[in-house]
């Protein structure tokens, strides 16, 4: 059982007569779990996927619709009504960024970026923006949101495919910045992502798309496009599902020799032995998020059953993306969080055992944005 102490133990029990020991996978743990999005899986055709190189990026224009919206979500199709939003083609952009400073486009990625992308809906127009030709849309925020890159530099975004408007190709908005630990702008670079013109010309036969008649500017005459020295342009590949994979590898130059912006993770050490371990789980809370109220959980998958810790007993919840599931703690989020999992109990008789840790300001929002990870398994 858990007692709550931020910064200090808590230790727990678990339920000896637990299922024996499964065979499952880790990506079957999580869709168990019910964490993973489980339509957003799939990998790209090996025929794209082994094409996938590092392209250094050319800095680009903002263009006039940029707003800091300090949005931290990865579906940033979320809270809009618009048909030209939620009609339109689902997307799952891939981002993988690498620091070229002094090196190769490919081989050291860049960890703790904050990548912001923003772009048009179906119809061209933005959000929270006005003239130049589209309505007014102040005050929405569709299709704008950021997200910071993991370990390995990779971000991932669910979007639509962009529609245009007239003078331009179709196109994403892309910016990276890092910051001190003091909050201020250490590196800010703005770039745009391009796409393949016969794949749009197929993809604009679908509606919403087809109704707005034969665009007018192609990446051949799009300006921008044109002046860049190797312009940003995505590896495209159509799903099962008629949904869109969109991927690309970047590189980054003039990134400063070390990130400070903190990003999630979670990492476990046992001091004691297999049978009767001494678990101790450190939660690192990313920089946006601390000081905001939110929610760790902690769940355990013994055999078929997932079970969440509510802060005093253990929980089975059948479909947690469904029914939801409780919170371990609720409270302010501090930058580091110490859990002491296991202390003094003998785990021998459980059969295998995964726990889990991870933290959001809700359920959905620790699901949308992937704060959570596998962090120990018991008798393995």
């Amino acid at each position: 059982m858990f007692t709550y102490r931020p910064h200090a133990s808590q230790t727990l029990l678990l339920s000896n007569t637990a299922p024996s020991r499964p065979t499952f996978s880790r990506r079957q743990h999580l869709k168990v779990l019910g964490l993973l999005p489980l339509a957003w899986v799939l990998p790209l055709p090996r025929a794209q996927a082994a094409e996938l190189g590092c392209t250094l990026a050319s800095q680009m224009t903002e263009g006039p619709y940029w707003v800091d919206e300090k949005l931290h979500r990865a579906d940033i199709t979320t809270n809009t009504t618009r048909s030209s939003v939620l009609n339109a083609t689902p997307m799952e952009l891939s981002l993988q960024f690498y620091d070229s400073n002094g090196q190769s486009c490919g081989s050291n990625p860049a960890r703790g970026v904050q990548v912001d992308i923003w772009h048009c809906d179906a119809a061209g127009e933005y959000s929270d923006a006005s003239g130049n030709g589209q309505s007014n849309t102040v005050g929405q925020t569709f299709l704008r949101g950021y997200q910071v890159t993991d370990a390995s530099g990779r971000v991932s975004f669910k979007t639509i495919y962009p529609g245009w408007y007239s003078g331009r190709a179709t196109h994403i908005h892309l910016r990276a910045r890092l910051y001190s630990a003091a909050g201020n702008t250490t590196y800010n670079f703005v770039s745009q992502l391009f796409f393949s013109d016969t794949f749009t010309d197929s993809l604009y036969t679908r509606a919403p798309y087809s109704s707005r008649g034969a665009r007018n500017t192609r990446n051949s005459n799009d300006s921008i496009y044109r002046s860049a020295s190797t312009p940003l342009e995505l590896l495209l590949a159509e799903r099962s599902d008629g949904s869109v994979q969109a991927e690309l590898a970047i590189g980054l130059s003039g990134l400063p020799s070390e990130a400070t912006f903190r990003t999630f993770s979670v990492t476990a050490t046992n001091t004691g032995s297999a049978a009767v371990p001494e678990l101790r789980c450190d939660v690192v809370v990313a920089s946006n998020d601390t000081g905001a109220t939110g929610e760790i959980y902690v769940a355990a998958e013994i055999g078929n059953t997932v079970y969440f810790n509510n802060g005093s007993d253990w929980v089975a919840v059948a479909n947690p993306t469904v029914t939801g599931f409780p919170a371990f703690y609720r409270g302010t989020l501090g930058a580091t969080h110490r859990l002491t999992l296991l202390s003094g109990v003998n785990t021998s008789a459980l059969g295998r055992a995964r726990l889990y840790v991870g933290y959001g300001r809700d359920n959905q929002d620790m699901i949308a944005n992937q704060r959570f990870d596998h962090i120990y398994t018991l008798n393995e």
